[in-house]
């Protein structure tokens, strides 16, 4: 027989880790012509995809490498309120490790705001190289 009692306290742990787990977000949006994938590959984001990160202590610390598909080039990480490494063309760190002692910062970590990533790709054709015409010689009369 199960026993119902304990349903209540179920809810009520359940409720306190989540919400000791809030904290600001990183969401990275992937156009297509790539991909973005954290140095240590615990993150990978494909193209046409949005990815979802919880950022919850001080110890996030993450490259994120933009990694374009064959035709395309990754042109910059793209510049726009919220958004990070706007208009860096190298790859983006974030870190949160200079939050502690810093009263705003941590309690910008604590909150629930969403920040994002997000590369640029451009397409670059591929064009095969001109061959070489040779006429055959013209007979001089």
């Amino acid at each position: 027989m199960q026993n119902f009692r304990s349903f209540p306290l179920v809810c009520f742990l359940t409720a306190t880790v989540f919400l000791a787990l809030t904290g600001c977000k990183l969401e990275i949006r992937v156009p297509q012509g790539g991909t973005v994938v954290s140095t240590d590959g615990a993150y990978i984001c494909e193209a046409g995809q949005t990815c979802l990160i919880d950022v919850v202590d001080l110890f996030f610390n993450e490259t994120f490498v933009a990694q374009p598909d064959p035709g395309y080039r990754f042109s910059s990480w793209r510049e726009k309120d919220r958004y990070l490494c706007g208009g860096e063309t190298t790859p983006c760190r974030l870190s949160t490790a200079d939050f502690e002692g810093h009263a705003a910062l941590q309690s910008l970590l604590e909150s629930e705001e969403t920040f994002y990533l997000a590369p640029q790709f451009l397409w670059t054709p591929i064009c095969p190289e001109p061959e070489l015409a040779i006429s055959p010689a013209i007979p001089v009369d």
